[in-house]
């Protein structure tokens, strides 16, 4: 049997890193079979491996995407390029005509530019790309290269989405976010470089917001303190129906260069939260209340950290706990256990990344790198 409680202690300090939720949101409940069984487990570290958290996603683009119209496609698409052997995908909007290979031509001011098809829509979907039907994807060949490239085509009807890839150009478009997720009312900043070689480029850029759902929003795009840009935004408390992951959406000009990327998080909306306090047992269980705002199943999980015989904090064991939650004040506890403390391990110990998760929603609600000492 777990022996007492020592008396809860306030959480450390948020830092300006952690994510922690201040206004709760209402949901509905969330649909679907959903376990109910309340579930804990603990495993033993090694002390001596390094644990690390994931980066942020950092995304690079090669490459563009414009959408055009049958008269533009008859006239002549420009299409900026930086190096030799780009790929093209040219796919139909609903209700436009499918266009054959044969009915495309590309053009360097008088020059014509080979054409190699690597790929129609019936070979892309067998493959498994979701594409529509009359895709077709394309490499130039001889005579491509830096410069301008005309696209034209005939017997278009309709809207077209045309995509440029340069596998091999050295000027990109990266964008990432300052973290993996947010919630939703609170701010992510996204930042934006173009480089050449390496090499900071000069960059003008627009951005939209897109949620799962398809909504979206203009956001605007800044200059930062150091010179480069950055898009800073807040996802809107709302009620969820569709899940997914957000996508930030960045059109940026190189000069005569576009390039086009994407990033994408995931944003929670905050149904839940620790209430600030936390226990420690004297068998190492940690007893940590929870808010819950909305129906759910909630997950607690942390790193527990000993002091080391030579007086360094090192991670000693891992535990999670979850379980169902009506709206109300609940509690997890993280089973830590004296068996995973290696020999000359102990006191005084540190609780850290310490996350609550709305496993109901797939949202992380609140982390902390460095939760509590005992």
């Amino acid at each position: 049997m777990a022996q007492a409680a020592h008396a809860a202690q306030r959480l450390l300090p948020a830092t300006t890193s952690d994510q922690v939720p201040t206004l709760l949101s209402t949901q509905p409940a969330p649909k679907g079979v959903i376990e109910r069984k309340p579930v804990t487990f603990a495993w033993a570290l090694d002390p001596t491996a390094a644990l690390t958290q994931p980066a942020p996603l950092a995304a690079d683009s090669r490459e563009y995407w414009q959408t055009v119209d049958a008269a533009t496609l008859a006239k002549g698409v420009d299409l900026p390029m930086t190096t030799a052997g780009a790929l093209i995908r040219i796919s139909p909007a609903q209700g436009a005509a499918p266009l054959p290979a044969d009915a495309l031509s590309f053009t360097a001011g008088r020059r014509s530019i080979a054409i190699a098809q690597l790929a129609d829509a019936q070979s892309l979907q067998q493959a498994g790309m979701p594409v529509s039907n009359g895709t077709q994807v394309l490499r130039l060949g001889a005579g491509s290269g830096a410069g301008h490239v005309q696209l034209r085509a005939t017997n278009a009807r309709g809207n077209y989405v045309v995509h440029v890839f340069e596998p091999t150009s050295d000027i990109v478009l990266n964008a990432q976010a300052n973290r993996n997720a947010v919630l939703a009312g609170q701010t992510m900043r996204v930042s934006i470089v173009a480089s050449r070689a390496a090499q900071a480029l000069p960059l003008q850029a627009q951005a939209l917001l897109v949620a799962p759902d398809g909504s979206n929003a203009p956001v605007k795009v800044q200059r930062a303190t150091d010179g480069s840009l950055e898009a800073i935004f807040t996802p809107a408390l709302r009620n969820n129906r569709v899940a997914g992951l957000w996508e930030l959406q960045v059109f940026g000009m190189l000069g005569d260069t576009p390039r086009d990327v994407r990033t994408a998080f995931a944003v929670g909306q905050p149904t839940a939260r620790f209430n600030g306090s936390v226990a420690q047992s004297a068998d190492l269980h940690v007893s940590l209340p929870v808010q819950a705002a909305s129906a759910g199943r909630y997950e607690a999980r942390g790193t527990l950290y000993a002091t080391a015989p030579d007086g360094q904090l090192r991670a000693v064991s891992e535990a999670h706990a979850a379980a169902w939650m009506q709206p109300g004040q609940h509690t997890l506890q993280l089973p830590f256990s004296k068996a995973h403390l290696p020999s000359g391990y102990g006191a005084p110990y540190e609780l850290q990344q310490l996350e609550l998760h709305d496993q109901s929603r797939m949202a992380p609600l609140e982390i902390r790198a460095h939760a509590a000492r005992f």
